[in-house]
């Protein structure tokens, strides 16, 4: 919530978490898309037709070349359920240890589905998606970020996403770029 109240900061918005809506605690989904898109879909069309307010979900993953995109879709779970994100990164890490160093590229992938004012539920959401290239590390780097933050090192930099200054990674992360590909969206359809 915070990343994203900061990314999207020029929209005349007030972004508030799902809970935080009116009926927003009885919002479910069965996240079972074939794909980020389908994912995004399911999220934000559940919290728009609940609360009936305007609603954005975010899909993301981490795709390792090596492993032909995997865990990609499942990278929140690819341990199973029930796993801390610091279990998650460490075991990532781990696996990366394994593989030399040239084979260690890394895409960091964002896709936001936004469902705006009278959208209906048959109406297609507005998707835009944010890619960053990288390097991954065997070992964590960094206090900041979140999720694999610590071993993801973008093209063009020697510090870790976890190292950035926020500043920084808001311009050149995944989200920051499908935030600042929402925003041109929005910002196009009001004219």
């Amino acid at each position: 919530m915070a990343e994203l109240g900061r990314l999207l900061a020029l929209l005349p918005w007030k972004l508030v978490s799902v809970d935080a809506c009116p009926h927003g605690t009885a919002v479910t989904w069965d996240e079972n898309g074939a794909n980020y898109f389908e994912n995004a879909a399911i999220k934000a069309s559940a919290v728009h037709a609940a609360t009936g307010l305007p609603a954005l979900a975010d899909d993301s993953g981490l795709e390792l070349d090596a492993f032909g995109g995997w865990p990609g879709l499942h990278t929140a779970r690819w341990l199973g359920d029930g796993f801390s994100s610091d279990e998650l990164l460490l075991a990532m890490a781990e696996r990366v240890a394994s593989l030399p160093v040239a084979d260690r590229g890394a895409t960091f992938r964002c896709v936001l589905a936004y469902v705006g004012p009278g959208q209906s539920a048959r109406q297609e959401p507005t998707f835009v998606e944010g890619t960053v290239r990288g390097t991954l590390l065997a070992f964590p780097r960094g206090y900041s970020g979140f999720g694999y933050d610590p071993i993801f090192v973008p093209d063009g930099h020697t510090k870790t996403m976890a190292e950035l200054a926020e500043e920084e990674k808001d311009r050149i992360s995944h989200r920051g770029r499908a935030a600042q590909a929402l925003v041109r969206s929005l910002m196009m359809q009001r004219g």
